[in-house]
């Protein structure tokens, strides 16, 4: 079948994004998988045995924040023939592993973000709570958000199917799909977007004025702004990356749903 431009300009942009993202959370895995180890050594020089490193938590954040990412670029090759044939040309199975990929990055990542916001907050306003940042901690928080996420993800690959569809033309097309719900999607929003937007955004906010205060009161602030503002700038970056290159969706959906439809 002939492929027009604007197809050929999708594929070539899904496929140099998805040839980056592997190549960027690979690197990131790397790195700090090796901060992790490092910070984690239980002995130090002459055998002295060393504090545990309270960035460990942060670490693990985002060593999952890259493994999601990964998982999400698993549908690549398979949107990428959906888009040259204009049909769903893999089975059932790959259909759901699709929809599984989409609903794990769409679902776990706001929820991690949000852990590592509050990880950010805690580590400028709170430093006396320092086993909320330690290895143990980040890894019941982990789990805890890997199992909340499982009560969307598992509705969404159970849900997800291969149908037909018609297109503009009265042409019908295979194509993998998934059922729609008003209310779970409804609930799904709010959860995954809304609610991690109102925290990240207010605890940044708490943040930027702590470090306000410290500096401009602090004779000791004055000496450590630089050092206290490295500790939240990768994580603003990390959440300001993904809330711009989210926030279209979510918005598309949100509209979706005001006009009683479904968009996922």
């Amino acid at each position: 079948m002939d492929v027009g431009l604007n197809i050929i300009v999708l594929i070539v942009l899904y496929s140099t994004l998805a040839v980056t993202g592997l190549l960027g959370n690979i690197w990131v895995l790397i790195t700090v998988s090796s901060q992790l180890l490092g910070c984690c050594g239980s002995t130090g020089p002459r055998g002295r045995i060393v504090k545990p490193n309270t960035q460990s938590s942060a670490y693990i954040y985002l060593l999952l924040l890259s493994v999601v990412d990964l998982v999400s670029l698993i549908p690549v090759p398979m949107l990428v023939a959906d888009l040259q044939e204009n049909e769903f040309i893999f089975g059932i199975a790959l259909c759901k592993l699709l929809w599984f990929s989409e609903g794990t990055n769409k679902t776990l990542s706001p929820m991690i973000l949000t852990a590592l916001s509050i990880d950010r907050y805690i580590a400028v306003c709170k430093p006396a709570l320092i086993w909320m940042r330690q290895t143990k901690f980040a890894i019941f928080v982990v789990s805890v958000c890997i199992m909340a996420s499982l009560l969307f993800i598992a509705p969404i690959t159970a849900h997800a199917k291969i149908a037909d569809m018609e297109d503009f033309n009265g042409m019908v097309y295979r194509k993998c799909t998934l059922d729609e719900n008003l209310w779970f999607d409804l609930v799904h929003t709010l959860t995954c977007y809304v609610a991690p937007l109102v925290l990240i955004f207010s605890v940044y906010i708490v943040i930027l004025a702590k470090l306000f205060r410290h500096t401009r009161f602090s004779t000791v602030g004055r000496k450590t702004s630089i050092s206290l503002s490295r500790v939240v700038k990768c994580s603003v970056l990390v959440v300001a990356f993904y809330f711009i290159c989210w926030t279209p969706y979510w918005t598309m959906r949100i509209q979706a749903l005001a006009n009683g439809g479904s968009l996922l």
